[in-house]
């Protein structure tokens, strides 16, 4: 009965921890944010805008 008593709090505190690795991987999310580059640079890669388009917008976010 106390192994598994223990066994619930350390699966709970694994899932549950502050630690972006970890519990990002067990609750099945990203680690990694996209930053408005990597949005763009997707969009452009789908095709969802031209090559005029994706230029500008990436000149201005690089300013």
């Amino acid at each position: 009965m106390m192994f598994g008593l223990i066994l619930i709090i350390f699966v709970a505190y694994y899932m549950f921890s502050s630690s972006n690795s970890r519990g990002s991987r067990c609750m099945g999310h990203q680690s990694h944010e996209n930053t408005p580059l990597d949005i763009l640079n997707e969009r452009y890669a789908r095709g969802e805008i031209q090559s005029e388009e994706y230029l500008e917008r990436k000149q201005e976010l690089l300013r």
